[in-house]
């Protein structure tokens, strides 16, 4: 069990104590994450690296590690199982919820530099036939995943327009969504990258956007805060792996060529020897 002190930190500075933890010993990190409440371990974990926190888990039990994951949002657990060992992905998917093993198994199937890698799922959508008092009580019980605009979509989950919450708020109950609904300014593809959205003029006047599969099937929302700030760190790892990728590569080329050319001055002195003999 964590003393108050310890919690109280862990809980009001999730930030800060992240960078502490990262200095312990595994052994005792292990113990810290082991005893701490999984919704405050996942709250932590949110802010470090990907790569430190998959090796903060890697440490603890899937059991633990599966409670972790379920508190955490769905693009943060993507880009740390992306880091852990194949074999304990597998078991993982396969102990937690049905639901989220089928949304993360989505998200790993694109790359950590594809936007459908971060889409967020948990988002309130609307059908055209809805009334405007259902769709308050449905905000009402999951609101804090919608914030000010709802996506409508129709039978085919296809984009059919948006409703802002303020039009909802003074029209009337029996009201019909479709008679609220606006268009949607820009729709993102699965498939794009987070480079190439990142500067899209419609981020100017919208914190989150909608995004379709190849098939024009809503995923969810991206935020705009995972592209101008967390996930811009993800961007400049994974040039710089490229980078390095590259760079080992020109040295290996340099190296076998060096090899090569021994290996033609050799049998360039031994045709030599064998003429003066």
């Amino acid at each position: 069990m964590l003393d108050p002190v310890t919690k109280g930190y862990l809980t009001r500075r999730p930030d800060a104590a992240a960078i502490s933890l990262l200095r312990l010993e595994d052994r005792d990190m292990q113990g810290i994450f082991e005893a701490m409440p999984r919704l405050v371990a996942a709250n932590v974990l949110e802010h470090m690296p990907a790569a430190s926190a998959s090796r903060c888990l890697s440490n603890l039990a899937n059991k633990t590690v599966s409670e972790i994951l379920a508190h955490m949002p769905i693009p943060a657990s993507i880009a740390v199982l992306r880091h852990m060992q194949h074999d304990q992905v597998k078991e993982l998917l396969e102990s937690i919820p049905r639901t989220m093993a089928m949304r993360l198994r989505i998200g790993l199937r694109y790359s950590e530099t594809m936007v459908g890698a971060f889409v967020d799922a948990n988002v309130i959508t609307l059908i055209p036939e809805h009334h405007v008092g259902d769709a308050l009580r449905l905000y009402r019980k999951q609101g804090q995943y919608t914030r000010d605009i709802i996506y409508v979509l129709n039978k085919h989950r296809h984009l059919a327009g948006q409703v802002y919450l303020n039009d909802l708020i003074n029209a009337r109950d029996r009201s019909i969504i479709s008679r609220h609904m606006h268009p949607v300014p820009a729709v993102l593809n699965t498939r794009a990258t987070l480079q190439s959205v990142a500067k899209h003029p419609a981020w100017l006047t919208n914190d989150s956007l909608p995004v379709t599969n190849r098939n024009s099937i809503f995923q969810g929302v991206l935020w705009r805060d995972k592209v101008m700030k967390k996930d811009q760190q993800l961007i400049n790892n994974v040039t710089e792996q490229n980078e390095l990728a590259s760079t080992r590569a020109a040295l290996a080329d340099i190296f076998w060529m060096a090899v090569g050319a021994l290996f033609v001055g050799g049998a360039a002195s031994a045709e030599h020897n064998e003429e003066e003999d």
